[in-house]
């Protein structure tokens, strides 16, 4: 805590780099601001990032994602990535693609570590969402409702027979 700081102000700014966890890092000379996808860039983000969601939630099926396996997922769909780094950063996608590896690499895990939750978060609603979907649809029960009962009985017969006369008539 800096002496003009109050433990507040240290804790409301914990608090905002917690909610938006944005970080600065310096490449080729320059500070670059790498922010959480705001939501509507989130949206944007969402339908450029459908492949790297289905890879991301089978390597997590099989186990823990690692190093090695994030540089593949990113290595795979460079595309998508590189377009959501340019949405983070605000720079072009062309400045991303000529970066030296070094720079490229330091890039890449500052977007994710500040976009991992953004990842994350879509994950673990879209897992929870296809559960629910898959219960609804093919509950223990064999009931494809996802209420006990789908709906209660006719208390009136139904029949081929017509009236041969109309009411009133």
């Amino acid at each position: 805590m800096s002496e003009h700081q109050t433990p507040a102000a240290d804790e409301a700014a914990s608090d905002i780099e917690i909610l938006l966890p944005d970080e600065a890092v310096t490449i080729e000379g320059e500070e670059i601001l790498v922010r959480e996808f705001r939501y509507l860039e989130g949206l944007r983000a969402i339908a450029l990032a459908r492949p790297l969601f289905a890879e991301l939630a089978r390597i997590l099926e099989e186990g823990e994602i690692d190093a090695l396996a994030l540089d593949g997922l990113i290595a795979e769909h460079h595309e998508a990535w590189i377009q959501l780094m340019a949405i983070s950063t605000g720079k072009d996608e062309s400045w991303i693609e000529g970066l030296r590896d070094r720079d490229g690499q330091t890039l890449s895990m500052t977007f994710w570590r500040v976009n991992s939750g953004f990842f994350m978060r879509r994950l673990v609603f879209g897992g929870a969402l296809a559960r629910a979907m898959r219960q609804m649809v093919a509950p223990t029960t064999g009931n494809p409702s996802p209420s006990p009962s789908s709906s209660t009985p006719s208390s009136v017969a139904a029949t081929d027979a017509t009236p041969e006369s109309s009411p009133g008539g």
